[in-house]
């Protein structure tokens, strides 16, 4: 009678290691992958509370060179409150793409862009309406950052 041989406890104990490795970076990366959706998420919620300030640190810096933080919390407040005459707004996201590239006037061309379009709904003084956005978020210093596109 022929003994099976035993698989050895280093080569068990290497394949445990290798599959650990494997389980802690897909892990990591599912957790990593949908921060930019996060950015998107920070930034309305930011937004429906009238921290508008905090809104603006979620830009990327050339939108900081469009609006100054003042300005830009001056006028969100301005037309959220005086024209739309609300106080916050719902928002979803309707749509959610990778590009490979996209183009902010007047800057460089961003690679690995995520384009969303948003929708916030306002119950208004006037009835309620609805806008629609594209966001791109692009990644800046290592973190997700907020712009628009002007025409």
């Amino acid at each position: 009678m022929r003994r099976r041989k035993k698989l050895q406890p280093l080569v068990v104990v290497a394949g445990l290691i290798i599959i650990g490795i494997f389980i802690f970076f897909l892990v990591v990366n599912v957790f990593q992958s949908r921060n930019y959706e996060k950015a998107v998420d920070s930034f309305y919620e930011y937004e429906q509370e009238g921290d508008f300030g905090s809104a603006w640190e979620l830009f990327h810096p050339q939108m900081k060179k469009r609006f100054s933080k003042n300005a830009y919390v001056t006028e969100r407040s301005h037309i959220y409150m005086s024209h739309y005459g609300v106080n916050t707004f719902t928002y979803k996201i309707v749509d959610d793409k990778k590009i490979k590239s996209w183009k902010m006037e007047k800057s460089k061309t961003f690679q690995n862009v995520h384009r969303f379009t948003i929708q916030q709904i306002f119950n208004s003084k006037f009835g309620v309406f609805k806008v629609e956005q594209e966001v791109f978020v692009v990644k800046e210093k290592g973190e997700w950052k907020i712009a628009w596109e002007f025409r």
